[in-house]
């Protein structure tokens, strides 16, 4: 599912299916939101925020909000890291 131009939603069935399409759409989408299960409402999650974030972290990626969807999801934004000048 898309949304604005340069952004996708993206609810992953695991941490594989996250990796690939991470490493798939990184160069693609200037900003990609996953979407996750909260935990109380899964057990266990297809994918937990700190997978999420340490696979997003290891594709260069950085998380900066998130976003409730309703009672049961929310998703998370993850944009590319900004390059230092020197």
């Amino acid at each position: 599912m898309t949304t604005a131009e340069g952004s996708i939603i993206y609810e992953p069935k695991g941490i594989d299916d996250l990796a690939k399409f991470l490493k798939a759409n990184k160069e693609i989408y200037h900003e990609i939101w996953v979407v996750l299960i909260k935990k109380a409402s899964a057990n266990p999650q297809p994918v937990s925020f700190s997978e999420a974030v340490a696979e997003a972290i290891a594709q260069g990626l950085v998380d900066s909000r998130t976003k409730t969807l309703d009672d049961i999801r929310y998703a998370v934004r993850f944009t590319k890291r900004k390059v230092k000048k020197a």
